[in-house]
């Protein structure tokens, strides 16, 4: 089990990872203290130099020799061993403000240089990877399956060992921004022209691209793999069947639905710990704060829960985190093949718009793996007033954050699934908290236990238990939204495929195909 690692955040400090910003932001408040010291130091000699003045000492001898042993001596022994301390206080600042300022630099081309290392090592083996299956497919699958049983043997023969590996998931961050090598590959694009053009093109774009395609495919013979449809929501009633009773979106008044009230949630671990699990129930749960002609609103949204490829009636499956994550790419806006936005994001918006939200209310958005795609995607949509959002185990390392509006994304160092959205980029609004969950040796009964609802959770106590300065200003923030009072709940079936017999439900904006893709 590891400590607490954060990074990220537009201010703070006391990470315990290394952050260049930081150190540059440490040496800055040194070389002020040295000015400071500086001066004190020259106080100190005009001090002892009116001493010596006032004493009249003859001779030009200093007071400090000639009479140390008077007050006026002992005074001017005080001074100059205050000037020596201050001179050397004053000399220790200005080293270790220089020695700060050069790790900074040092440290941060040295981080550059390897991610870039890293990066072009990974296109150009991805790259020899689609020439490889081009020119000589047998081979290269029996090497490939020779490698990774190689890998597994190495551990003990555990595949689970091989997919809870740290290592492990920094290789699915960078395969997934890789793709595209691995095409340019099998259709011989020179590799040069390969890696120049696949700089531009990560895990968002890749996705984009997919999507596309589907979609194409989807008009063209009619299939449904990655081809997203229609949503609506419904409440559940208590034997677990839906309530269809949800019709289209009125006025806000009493009459909304709602199941009971909640008190506000406390901290962060409040928030992860109402996030819905994937058993089948509602994945979506709406909080209403403060007044009816004010309201405050906090929506939960669960995880994957149909992992295939075909959309079927499930809005919160791998059609749904695909277009989460090309939501990110800036080409995604160009892609005419295809829904514009996940079902599982539109069934949120549905399911706001169903509570009673309207375009303006302010919203924290909280959401577990591809939940948490789905939050960080509403946070970055200017025409909603997120106000910030938390992530728990989602690919959101490549989200476009709205200045202003920060993403607590939080991520467990043996989770793969975090690192399905590639390699990101670093955005001072996105502050991520990371830690290592899984005792080496020990079994688990889960497939994935990192990614695990329940291991977050502990993850979000320890935050709200943390004294660190970004950790505080979020639960802050949190606490300042929410407020101490109670709340009114909801909570949402999302479900894939038109309603019969009834207009769709309306979307919390945007809810035009030109609004949604200026996100």
């Amino acid at each position: 089990m590891g400590e607490l690692t954060v990074s990220g955040g537009s201010s703070g400090a006391g990470s315990t990872a290394v952050d260049t910003a930081e150190l540059f932001a440490e040496a800055a408040r040194l070389g002020a203290f040295a000015s400071v010291l500086d001066g004190w130091r020259a106080a100190f000699v005009e001090q002892s130099r009116r001493l010596d003045v006032v004493a009249g000492s003859a001779a030009g001898v200093p007071l400090t020799l000639a009479r140390s042993s008077d007050p006026l001596g002992e005074a001017a022994v005080e001074l100059m061993w205050g000037r020596v301390a201050v001179e050397r206080a004053s000399d220790h600042a200005a080293e270790l403000h220089r020695a700060l300022v050069e790790a900074g630099e040092r440290y941060g081309a040295s981080e550059a240089s390897i991610e870039g290392y890293a990066r072009l090592g990974g296109q150009i083996g991805a790259w020899m990877l689609g020439f490889g299956l081009r020119v000589m497919p047998i081979v290269t699958v029996q090497a490939i399956a020779a490698g990774a049983a190689a890998i597994v043997l190495e551990r003990g023969g555990d595949l689970d060992a091989v997919l809870n590996d740290p290592e492990f998931a920094a290789f699915v961050a960078n395969a997934v921004d890789s793709l595209d090598e691995v095409v340019a590959g099998a259709l011989l694009v020179p590799l040069p022209l390969a890696t120049a053009v696949g700089e531009g093109i990560r895990a968002p774009e890749s996705a984009s691209a997919l999507l596309g395609a589907a979609g194409l495919f989807g008009v063209a013979l009619g299939s449904r793999v990655l081809v997203d449809g229609p949503v609506r929501v419904s409440r559940p009633i208590p034997d677990g069947r839906a309530d269809q009773s949800a019709g289209p979106r009125v006025s806000r008044t009493d009459a909304h639905p709602l199941e009971g009230p909640v008190s506000a949630p406390a901290g962060v671990g409040d928030l992860v710990d109402r996030i819905p699990t994937t058993d089948g129930g509602a994945q979506i749960r709406v909080e209403r704060y403060g007044e009816l002609g004010d309201p405050r609103w906090v929506v939960y949204i669960g995880g994957t829960v149909d992992f295939s490829l075909t959309a079927g009636t499930e809005t919160h499956d791998m059609t749904s985190n695909l277009h989460g994550i090309a939501d990110d790419a800036a080409i995604d806006a160009l892609r005419f093949a295809g829904a514009e936005s996940g079902a599982g994001e539109r069934a949120v918006r549905a399911a706001l718009a169903e509570a009673g939200a309207e375009p303006g209310d302010p919203i924290l958005s909280v959401g577990h793996s591809g939940g948490g795609v789905v939050a960080a995607g509403l946070a970055a949509d200017p025409e909603l007033n997120v106000v910030a959002a938390v992530s728990v185990g989602g690919p959101v390392a490549s989200a476009e954050i709205r200045e202003g509006v920060p993403l607590l994304s939080v991520e467990h160092a043996e989770d793969p699934v975090p690192a399905t959205g590639g390699t990101g980029h670093p955005s001072p609004g996105r502050l991520t908290v990371s830690r290592s969950v899984l005792e080496e040796g020990t079994g688990y009964d889960e497939v994935l236990p990192a990614h695990g609802l329940v291991r977050y959770r502990e993850t979000a106590q320890l935050i709200d238990a943390s004294e660190e300065e970004r950790l505080v200003a979020f639960r802050r923030r949190v606490a300042e939204f929410t407020g101490d009072g109670t709340g009114e709940m909801t909570r949402w079936i999302g479900t894939r495929g038109p309603d019969p017999g009834e207009p769709d439900p309306g979307e919390l904006s945007p809810s035009s195909p030109d609004a949604a893709r200026a996100r």
